[in-house]
């Protein structure tokens, strides 16, 4: 009963002593609300984009299984016996052999670096969208012609339509005419591809059903796991990857990301702690005298420890309620209005989880309430006869 007692008289001073500035309790209010809900926007958008990342390369370049050479081998050897056993498999929708090589390309006397990736366009279309991918000009349609990436094209001053001549990696050279120009999103391709005929770049190099990786398409990409065990058995080969692997490393560089973004974050709540903190220290600090006649009275310690660490309490659920419904609208507004990322050419949007609301509000809370301790605890030890005489 004693404890019950305790609880509520805490209970009444802390919700007297919250509400009797008004104007500086709404400040602290909107402090720690804005701080919550800078949590659930800005990890919504970086959801958002980390997916849509995924996304883009996964449509460009991967499949649900990739399959390699093996071990210290370049090419995949016996090409056309994998891809027969493919198309008789169950759930196998689409299968798309690749071949990567390098060489230079020269422009009207300008010379780049580059990075070759043979394919079979029909195939393509069925695993990736990579020739849909074209910002000028038109797709392959012949294996005289290629297709460059933005990057290249500006780098070379080159235009659709024009003619550059590539030079292979075993020394080889013929002039190609450029159909048209691509912009994936996907970093390394934008930066020096050449797209064109996998039959062509065979003949070129001397070589005869070989490909640098098949990437399998599956009817559920959740069966990757399962598959790639069937394909090891079934194709005779080493190294599969599944497409959660082939996204490691976007997974890694979004990491770093998250870890700058949750350095802006640390900020704002570190401000909203200051405030409760400071403001509590404060209320300490001005009412010392009428603690100790609380303290004079009867009310021990404890109780007082307990009114203090109430008002951070108090604080901590309004400010942090305010919080999620503002970041729960915020990022449902943004969800709606996708803006244009020139980086992977495509549409980005903020996405909302349910955990953002529980993430958001037990790290507010939980530092809000830590730095309104301090202050209770100078409360509950304070004097009573420096208190009482304000020394």
């Amino acid at each position: 009963m004693r404890l019950r007692s305790d609880i509520k008289t805490a209970f009444f001073f802390a919700r007297k002593d919250t509400l009797k500035n008004k104007r500086v309790f709404a400040l602290i209010i909107i402090a720690i609300a804005f701080a919550t809900a800078n949590i659930i926007i800005i990890n919504g958008f970086m959801d958002g984009f980390s997916n849509s990342l995924m996304d883009v390369t996964l449509d460009i370049s991967s499949g649900h299984v990739n399959i390699y050479p093996k071990d210290n081998e370049r090419y995949i050897e016996g090409l056309g016996i994998k891809e027969l056993k493919l198309s008789g498999m169950e759930n196998v929708v689409a299968h798309s052999p690749r071949l990567y090589s390098s060489g230079t390309l020269s422009y009207k006397g300008k010379t780049k670096t580059v990075k070759i990736v043979a394919l079979d366009p029909e195939k393509e279309r069925d695993v990736t969208t990579i020739l849909g991918k074209i910002t000028e000009g038109g797709t392959l349609t012949r294996e005289n012609e290629i297709l460059i990436s933005y990057r290249l094209a500006e780098d070379l001053g080159a235009k659709a339509g024009g003619e550059a001549t590539l030079v292979f990696e075993n020394g080889n050279s013929k002039t190609y005419r450029i159909k048209g120009i691509t912009r994936t999103g996907v970093m390394d391709l934008d930066a020096n591809g050449v797209i064109m005929y996998m039959d062509e770049v065979n003949r070129i190099l001397g070589l005869s059903g070989k490909a640098s990786i098949i990437m399998v398409k599956l009817s559920d990409r959740e069966m990757a796991e399962e598959y790639s065990g069937i394909l090891k058995k079934e194709l005779e080969v080493t190294k599969v990857k599944v497409w959660r692997e082939e996204i490691e490393g976007i997974v890694g560089s979004m990491n770093t990301i998250k870890k700058m973004t949750d350095t802006v974050i640390a900020v704002g709540l570190f401000a909203a702690a200051v405030s409760v903190g400071v403001i509590i220290y404060v209320n300490v600090i001005n009412r010392r005298r009428q603690i100790g006649i609380m303290k004079a009275i009867g009310m021990n310690g404890s109780i007082i420890f307990t009114v203090y660490l109430m008002e951070a309490l108090f604080l901590a659920v309004i400010g942090v309620a305010g919080g999620d419904a503002i970041g729960y609208l915020g990022t449902k507004y943004l969800e709606t209005k996708p803006f244009y990322c020139p980086i992977i050419k495509e549409y980005i949007s903020a996405k909302f989880y349910t955990y953002l609301l529980y993430d958001a509000s037990i790290i507010s809370g939980a530092v809000v309430v830590l730095a309104g301790m301090y202050p209770a605890f100078i409360a509950g030890r304070t004097n009573i006869i420096k208190a009482i005489w304000g020394t």
